[in-house]
C-alpha cells in the first residue's frame, strides 16, 4: 500500500538530486585531471594525457581547478565530519544519553501530573503531590545513573566485550563514589540526591574509564581463567571480576582515601561550558554551525552527539528546580531547540515546506506535497534533498537566518521570563505545537512563541522561495514549449 506514495516522493526529489550531482561534478571531473597530470603522461587511473597539451586542454585545467578547491574541501570537511561521528566514544556517550530517554520521559509525566498547568488541579492534587514525585525522583532524579550504564554498554558493544558486566562495573563505581567522602553511608534520600544531573559528566568519565580498563585486559588476557568446561555465564563474571576490582578499588582510594570529590569536581569544571551552551552567544553559535554543516551536505552527528550530555544536564536541572517549586536555571535544551528554533528541522524547515505548498512551480509544489507530512514530524531530508537546499546558494541566507532570528527571539523571551522555560521530556517526532506546550509544562504562551517564530521563518523564507519559484516556473514553461510538436502549415 505505500508504493504509490514512495513512487511519488522518489519522483519529487529525483529533480533536487540531479542538481545537487551536478554541483559536484566539476569538482571531481578537477580531481581527476590533476592526479593525472601529476602522475606524468601515464595516470595511475589508465588516462593518456599528451606530453605537450594543447591550449584548449590547458585551458580546460585552468577552468576545472577553479572549481574543485571547493569541491575538495567540501569532500575533506565531509571525511573529516563523518570519521567524528563514527567516533566510538562520542557515539557511546550518544546512545548513553538516548537510552536514559524512556526513562526520564516516564518521569517527567508524573512531574507534570504531580504540578499539572491549571491551578484549579494544582490545589486538588497538592496532599498528593509529594507521592506523585516519587516515580520521577527515582528516574530523571538518577538520570546519572541510567546514562553512566548505558554509556558503559555502548562502548563495551563497539568492542564486543561483556555489556552486562561493562554497565554494572561503572555503575556500582559510580554508586561508589557518589557516597559523599569521609562521611559515613548517607541514606537512600541523600544518595539519590547525588545521582541527578550534576553527575552526569562524573558517569560518563567513570563509564569510558572503566570499559577501556576491561578492554586492555582482556586484549593482554589478564583475565581469571577457569580449568575445563564451565558455563558461558561463568566464564563471563570471572572474565569481570579482576576489572570490577580495579575499577572499585581506584574509586575507593581515589573518592574516599584521597578525599576527591569527582562528583562535584567534575560537575564544577564542566560550569563555564553547560554556561556557555546556555547564553545567547551559544545558541547562535551553535545554529550557525549546524545550518553551515547541512547547507554543505555534512549531517552534524558529531555536534550533536557532543551536546547531548549538555542538553540533558541542563533538562534534567530544571526539572528538578520545578520540582522544588524553583525557576528553571536554564533556557537552552535540547527542546528549545527542538519546537522554537529547529521546526520541522534543521534550518527552520517546516516553514520551507509550508511556502513549497503556493509554488507555481510543479517540481517546488510535488517537493512540497511530499515532504509536508514529515517535516511536520521534524524530519526534514526531503525538502533538503528535494529542493534542493544542500549546495544551493539561492536559498542557503534563510536556511542560515531563519533559525539564527528565530533562536534570538526566542532565548530573548525565556530570559526575560515571559514563557516558561522548556523542563519536561518530549518526543521529538511531535508536531511543533504540541511540543511546545508540553515541554513547558502547558504554558500557552509556549504556543504564542513557537507560532511567533514560524511566522518570522516563513518571513524570512518568503522572497527567497518566491524568486527560486519564478525561475523554475519559467524554466518549466520553457521546457514544455520546447517539447511541442510543431504546428501543421496552414493550407
Amino acid at each position: 500500500m505505500l508504493e504509490p506514495g514512495w513512487g511519488r516522493l522518489e519522483r519529487a526529489l529525483k529533480p533536487g538530486i540531479r542538481r545537487s550531482a551536478k554541483r559536484q561534478q566539476h569538482g571531481e571531473h578537477a580531481q581527476t585531471l590533476a592526479l593525472c597530470l601529476r602522475r606524468g603522461p601515464r595516470g595511475g587511473l589508465g588516462t593518456s594525457l599528451p606530453s605537450r597539451p594543447g591550449r584548449e586542454t590547458l585551458c580546460s585545467l585552468a577552468t576545472a581547478s577553479t572549481s574543485a578547491a571547493p569541491g575538495t574541501r567540501r569532500q575533506t570537511l565531509a571525511r573529516a565530519a563523518e570519521r567524528l561521528a563514527r567516533q566510538r566514544h562520542l557515539l557511546a556517550v550518544r546512545d548513553g544519553v538516548v537510552s536514559a530517554l524512556p526513562l526520564v520521559l516516564v518521569g517527567s509525566l508524573f512531574l507534570l501530573v504531580a504540578q499539572p498547568p491549571w491551578p484549579a488541579l494544582q490545589r486538588l492534587l497538592a496532599p498528593y503531590s509529594t507521592t506523585l514525585l516519587l516515580p520521577y525522583r527515582a528516574l530523571g532524579g538518577c538520570i546519572a545513573l541510567w546514562v553512566t550504564f548505558g554509556t558503559a554498554q555502548a562502548l563495551a558493544r563497539s568492542y564486543a566485550l561483556d555489556t552486562t558486566a561493562a554497565g554494572l562495573i561503572a555503575a556500582s563505581g559510580y554508586v561508589l563514589a557518589a557516597l559523599q567522602p569521609g562521611a559515613p553511608a548517607q541514606p537512600l534520600s541523600l544518595l539519590v540526591a547525588r545521582l541527578g544531573a550534576g553527575g552526569i559528566f562524573a558517569g560518563l568519565l567513570l563509564a569510558i574509564a572503566s570499559v577501556e580498563l576491561t578492554r586492555m585486559l582482556v586484549a593482554r588476557r589478564w583475565t581469571l581463567r577457569l580449568p575445563g568446561g564451565p558455563p558461558e555465564v561463568v566464564v563471563r563474571s570471572f572474565v569481570a571480576l579482576l576489572p570490577a576490582a580495579l575499577v572499585l578499588t581506584g574509586v575507593f582510594l581515589v573518592v574516599h582515601l584521597a578525599g576527591l570529590d569527582l562528583i562535584t569536581l567534575l560537575e564544577r569544571a564542566v560550569a563555564p561550558l553547560v554556561h556557555a551552551a546556555d547564553s545567547l552567544g551559544g545558541v547562535v553559535t551553535l545554529v550557525v554551525l549546524d545550518s553551515v554543516l547541512w547547507f554543505l551536505g555534512v549531517h552534524p552527528a558529531a555536534l550533536t552527539a557532543a551536546m547531548r550530555p549538555v542538553w540533558e544536564a541542563m533538562l534534567v536541572a530544571n526539572m528538578e528546580a520545578v520540582a522544588t517549586h524553583a525557576a528553571p536555571p536554564h533556557v537552552a535544551p535540547l527542546h528549545f531547540f527542538l519546537w522554537f528554533v529547529w521546526q520541522g528541522g534543521s534550518g527552520a524547515a517546516l516553514a520551507l515546506g509550508l511556502l513549497l505548498l503556493r509554488c507555481r512551480s510543479a517540481q517546488l509544489r510535488a517537493v512540497g506535497r511530499a515532504g509536508i507530512v514529515p517535516v511536520l514530524c521534524n524530519i526534514n531530508e526531503p525538502l533538503l534533498f528535494g529542493v534542493p537546499v544542500v549546495l544551493n546558494p539561492r536559498l542557503a541566507p534563510p536556511f542560515v537566518l531563519a533559525p539564527l532570528l528565530s533562536a534570538a527571539v526566542a532565548w530573548s523571551a525565556f530570559r526575560l521570563g515571559w514563557v516558561h522555560p522548556p523542563y519536561l521530556e518530549t518526543l521529538w517526532t511531535l508536531p511543533a505545537p504540541v511540543g511546545a506546550w508540553l515541554t513547558t509544562g502547558g504554558d500557552p504562551r509556549a504556543v504564542v512563541l513557537q507560532l511567533g517564530t514560524l511566522g518570522l521563518a516563513i518571513a524570512v523564507y518568503w522572497p527567497f522561495v518566491r524568486r527560486e519559484d519564478r525561475r523554475l516556473a519559467t524554466e518549466e514553461q520553457t521546457a514544455s514549449r520546447a517539447s511541442l510538436p510543431p504546428a501543421a502549415p496552414t493550407p
